[in-house]
């Protein structure tokens, strides 16, 4: 028998006016939920304030940044204008809540202007840690009610009603759970994020993922009315606020964005679900905290891992590796030229609309090309070399500091890589 009692005559009730799930923004921009957006604007504002520690948002050196960021990420299928958002309306004081709800930017606005990031912000920036691992935490770490951008009052609503949620966390295990029960059936939709989920999270006590997905099996059955159940969506940007917690999943590879009988979905990634079980099983940890785990590193590595096998089953990579390996087929960083262990690396992904060109692959070892992919192994359009601190423990002087890039090789789109681009 299910556990959950509301109904159509007994709905959930809402502990304070007003509640609902804050992303990070009253005025969303989904497009800079995209990690190239995200992190791409977090890479050029440690750039920055390496250069200089009083640099402001509203200087001309920060909207020569988002305008270099707004020509880089035009035609890879994300929408987002950052060449105008730039000045004294600039980005940070319209938007600056995705980064300070995420840690990245100290919490609320900085009167001041000047560009500082988070120890943790700063980190994330200079690659100590992986894009993977940044989610992992992210998703292990981030809270509502969230101090970073919610006012006080707000956060005193919260927790005089008892309430303090993960939504990322509990999202991917309800889908999980939904997916445990039935395959077929592992998905969330925005209409059952906003209808069901957010105020059922309202409910002190209702913390179990399987009740949720029980309520969201009847639902789909039919089975559950939820007419007079409260609108925790009433404002014109609220339901897109709340599809930015799907999008996060999505982005970072949680949850494959797909259509079903006509409606938006987010589905499990079955693909790592070994990853995501242990990473639900693991305790809270504070947002922004210096200290990953060696079990999150690990999970990240593992997550990256298969995701990069998984791409390479794309029904053009043959063809793409026949034209990248050529006549003269070696590893560019090793030389090594056995064709068992050779590969064809994608400079400018092609989630990011990446071509399938020599101008655009590398010739790489098959360890080389994971280290790659992972945002292990970086490359400047020069050729030089940068191992992140754990490649550099396991390969020490086997990687040369610089190579020779072909001359077939578009440095645009290496260039693009490197400032853009930090791995799965």
């Amino acid at each position: 028998m299910p556990t959950y009692t509301f109904t159509s005559e007994t709905p959930p009730i809402l502990p304070f006016p007003g509640f609902k799930w804050k992303w990070a923004s009253l005025q969303c921009t989904e497009g800079l939920n995209d990690p190239v957006v995200l992190l791409g604007v977090l890479f050029r504002m440690r750039e920055l304030e390496r250069r200089n520690t009083n640099v402001k948002f509203s200087s001309d050196e920060f909207a020569e940044q988002m305008r270099a960021l707004d020509h880089d990420i035009q035609g890879r299928g994300i929408n987002v204008n950052l060449r105008d958002r730039v000045g004294e309306r600039n980005l940070i004081r319209n938007s600056g809540q995705y980064w300070r709800a995420l840690g990245l930017l100290p919490a609320r606005a900085d009167h001041d202007g000047v560009i500082r990031l988070t120890n943790f912000g700063r980190r994330v920036a200079d690659r100590l840690i992986s894009q993977a691992e940044f989610a992992a935490t992210t998703i292990a770490s981030f809270r509502l009610p969230n101090p970073a951008i919610q006012n006080d009052d707000e956060c005193a609503q919260w927790q005089h009603a008892g309430l303090e949620i993960r939504p990322l966390h509990l999202l991917v295990s309800i889908v999980r759970d939904l997916w445990t029960v039935n395959p077929s059936a592992g998905y969330l939709t925005k209409e059952e994020l906003t209808k069901i989920v957010i105020p059922l999270s309202s409910q002190r006590g209702f913390t179990s993922a399987s009740d949720y997905a029980e309520c969201i099996q009847a639902f789909r059955a039919a089975a559950l009315d939820i007419s007079s159940w409260p609108n925790c969506c009433p404002a014109a940007n609220d339901h897109r606020i709340a599809r930015e917690f799907l999008l996060f999943l999505a982005h970072y590879g949680y949850f494959i964005q797909t259509e079903q009988d006509g409606a938006e979905t987010f589905t499990y990634n079955a693909l790592i679900d070994d990853e995501i079980k242990t990473l639900l099983s693991m305790p809270p940890i504070q947002i922004g905290d210096d200290s990953t785990s060696a079990a999150t590193n690990q999970l990240a590595s593992d997550m990256e891992r298969k995701r990069v096998d998984a791409h390479r089953t794309r029904p053009n990579q043959a063809r793409f590796r026949r034209a990248v390996l050529g006549s003269d087929p070696h590893c560019i960083v090793t030389h090594v030229r056995l064709p068992e262990v050779l590969e064809a690396a994608h400079i400018v992904p092609y989630k990011y609309k990446g071509e399938d060109t020599v101008a655009n692959g590398l010739c790489l070892r098959m360890d080389i090309h994971q280290l790659f992919d992972c945002g292990e192994l970086r490359l400047k359009p020069s050729g030089e070399i940068v191992l992140s601190e754990r490649a550099r423990m396991s390969y020490g002087y086997t990687i040369p500091p610089e190579i020779r890039l072909p001359d077939v090789v578009n440095r645009d789109f290496v260039r693009w890589r490197w400032e853009n681009y930090n791995g799965y």
